[in-house]
């Protein structure tokens, strides 16, 4: 049964335990009770699951039902039903004050107890269940997270998520936001963009997991709107459907809220940033709040950069709280398996149960159409940091603009001292376009960077080096070093080379 994408994102986790044995057959019905469930049916079957009509799913007989949702009518379910936590433990309260996954009236219904199989991930959220409805005790099954699980499994994928992720030479923040009004992103939208403005695009690569209910409940082409100008920038945006998992394994530190996604990050010793604390809706004395309570704070007064690398350099602080949320690990497919068929009452199937390492996720990584680069020249080492212009952010570094020229906006071009295109054009046109730019570059067809400075020189550089790059390199020669000397090496976080100046003519290179 699925209800939130939440739940259904749970469900996946668990459904392919079982999903390989020919004795079983497997049918998805949606609640549609919640505002977060109107595209599930939908998605579904794109995947290409069989779904039923919710009324039609009451009405048969089924020898098990899974759920990841304690809302809806699951005692219509005609089916020994096996519930699941959709998230991590029991630490967020709802609008009426009662605890997040464990609504009393879902669990009785008329006095009669409606799991079968509660499932738990820790023995200390057995008091937590007893508190609310002491019937279901017997009931509580201590398996592990699931979830927590293919995290850990995914670990040694590490280097291949970070590729993916184009983090590279680069350290990784991913900022997490749960869903509501106290949650990073209800608390802070701006903040996605702000720290993708304050992060040198070559030394830092910026990635943003928004909970399944923000997209759920405003909708793709919503979101994706809001978060247009620090995207094309160069923030990545995590797909809501996978690639989370991914982003916290390959992460350097996590930037998050009360969201179970922060537990699950100091599961794996990434260290951590509070911008949320999720106000009225912790519960107290649970540990997520005692998660916060340790976990240094995001001060929106003080530089973005400096907090992340304390944050990094003073490593995972959570110790025992981590270990107070999560048990048996690695343990979680082979208890969750072997209670599913004790209900089905068939036997297990001959190979094991596992947790499945997380796939790669495919992600979008835009280049940024304007930088602010800042230079700074020891001897023959010459430092770039471009930090990356992101339109709805007004505060920037000082330093020289470069701008590209079908992309940024023409505002910015205006004010830019490089122009840059990816396209097979002169350079010299570009600066009959844009007349307050000192320097115009682009890439000809044999693959090189051709441009051209105000004052007529020209230059062609071969190498790797984006066309961008190269505009921010030339612009610092042409101002601090044209007359002096002959080689320096260039470092730009993800970029070292040697750069020569030019001694002959074009027509001679």
């Amino acid at each position: 049964m699925a209800r939130t994408p939440a739940g259904i994102n749970r469900l996946w986790d668990v459904v392919p335990l079982i999903a390989a044995d020919h004795r079983i057959a497997i049918t998805f019905a949606v609640d549609e009770g919640s505002a977060f469930s109107r595209a599930l049916a939908e998605e579904l079957a794109a995947k290409g699951a069989l779904v039923e009509q919710w009324e039609e799913a009451v009405r048969g007989e089924y020898d098990l039902a899974l759920a990841a949702s304690d809302n809806g009518e699951l005692h219509r379910l005609r089916a020994p039903l096996m519930r699941l936590p959709h998230g991590v433990g029991y630490h967020r309260t709802t609008p009426d004050g009662t605890i997040s996954g464990l609504r009393a009236e879902s669990l009785l219904h008329e006095g009669e107890i409606v799991p079968e199989t509660l499932v738990v991930a820790h023995d200390d959220q057995l008091g937590t269940v007893r508190a609310v409805a002491p019937e279901l005790t017997p009931k509580v099954l201590v398996a592990g997270d699931p979830c927590m699980d293919r995290i850990r499994a995914s670990e040694t994928g590490r280097a291949g998520y970070r590729k993916a992720f184009g983090a590279d030479g680069r350290r990784l923040v991913v900022l997490c936001s749960t869903w509501g009004r106290f949650s990073l992103y209800g608390k802070d939208p701006d903040l996605p963009a702000k720290v993708t403005a304050a992060l040198p695009a070559d030394h830092y690569r910026v990635a943003l997991v928004l909970h399944p209910n923000v997209w759920s409940r405003h909708g793709t082409l919503q979101v994706r709107a809001w978060l247009r100008h620090a995207s094309e920038a160069g923030m990545i945006v995590v797909p809501p459907e996978e690639g989370w998992r991914a982003a916290l394994v390959a992460a350097d530190v996590v930037v998050s809220d009360h969201g179970s996604l922060t537990c699950y990050a100091v599961g794996i010793e990434r260290p951590v940033l509070i911008a949320a604390d999720g106000g009225p809706e912790v519960v107290p004395h649970s540990p997520m709040r005692r998660l916060l309570d340790r976990l240094p704070r995001l001060d929106r007064q003080s530089p973005l950069r400096q907090q992340l690398d304390d944050t990094i350099r003073q490593g995972d602080i959570a110790g025992d709280i981590a270990e107070s949320i999560f048990s048996r690990p690695g343990r979680a497919a082979a208890l969750l398996r072997q209670r599913m068929y004790e209900m089905l009452r068939l036997p297990e199937p001959p190979w094991h149960a596992v947790a499945r390492p997380v796939p790669v996720p495919a992600v979008r990584i835009s280049e940024p159409d304007a930088f602010v680069v800042q230079a700074q020249q020891d001897g023959e080492q010459l430092v770039l940091q471009r930090f990356p212009v992101v339109p709805s952010v007004e505060e920037r570094p000082s330093g020289y603009l470069v701008a590209r020229d079908d992309g940024a906006d023409p505002g910015l071009l205006e004010r830019a001292a490089v122009v840059w295109s990816e396209e097979n054009q002169e350079p010299r046109e570009l600066l009959r376009r844009w007349p307050g730019a000192r320097i115009a570059v682009c890439r000809n067809a044999s693959g090189d960077i051709t441009a051209e400075l105000r004052d007529g020189t020209e230059v062609v550089a071969q190498g790797s080096v984006s066309v961008s790059m190269a505009g921010s390199v030339l612009y610092w020669w042409d101002v601090h070093n044209r007359r002096r000397q002959q080689k320096w090496h260039v470092d730009a976080g993800t970029l070292s080379l040697r750069a020569t100046r030019p001694e002959k003519p074009r027509s001679e290179d």
